[in-house]
């Protein structure tokens, strides 16, 4: 009797010792954040330099799903490699993918180069890795001499020097001389 008391004890105690997997935290169905923040400031480098500066209201990080969400008003400040501003991002907020780094900014989302060239959009896609800024839905641009420009997909980098536009069109207030 006293044996199969020990094995009794030994197979509970194994049992008991035994990982369980972890789950997120939940609550009615609602899964919480691991980290989460407000008022964020958050630097953004690539080798070493600065490469952008961002600002959310609010920040939740989901580790399981590797994504981190960014609300409550974005705003992203980007700079080149020599470390000088070249844009400014604003939406009502984000989603990064953790693994990749790639970035999605949704809801009135514009962008405003300090070349004086203006981007509206509604949502706006980062790829960290080509470092570029693309939109697979219609654009506007603006520039500061009142010349509009409209597309239906957008692609460049984030000072909007050297951008793609598919099936543009728009108005300029600059005049052509026909002779």
């Amino acid at each position: 009797m006293q044996r199969y008391f020990i094995i009794f004890i030994l197979a509970v105690f194994l049992v008991s010792c035994s990982e369980e997997e972890k789950k997120p935290l939940t609550a009615a169905g609602k899964e919480y954040p691991d980290q989460e923040s407000w008022d964020a400031v958050i630097l953004i480098t690539k080798d070493g330099n600065t490469v952008g500066h961002l600002k959310a209201g609010h920040i939740r990080k989901f580790t399981r799903k590797k994504v981190t969400y960014l609300d409550e008003k974005l705003l992203v400040d980007f700079y080149n490699e020599q470390g000088q501003h070249t844009s400014v991002l604003t939406s009502e907020g984000g989603k990064v993918y953790d693994e990749k780094q790639d970035m999605t900014a949704y809801g009135n989302v514009v962008v405003v180069s300090d070349s004086g060239l203006t981007l509206f959009t509604d949502t706006l896609k980062w790829n960290n890795k080509e470092q570029k800024i693309y939109s697979e839905i219609p654009v506007k641009f603006a520039s500061e001499d009142g010349d509009t420009l409209y597309g239906d997909s957008f692609k460049s980098d984030p000072d909007l020097v050297n951008y793609e536009i598919e099936n543009p069109r728009g108005k300029s207030k600059k005049s052509l001389s026909i002779e």
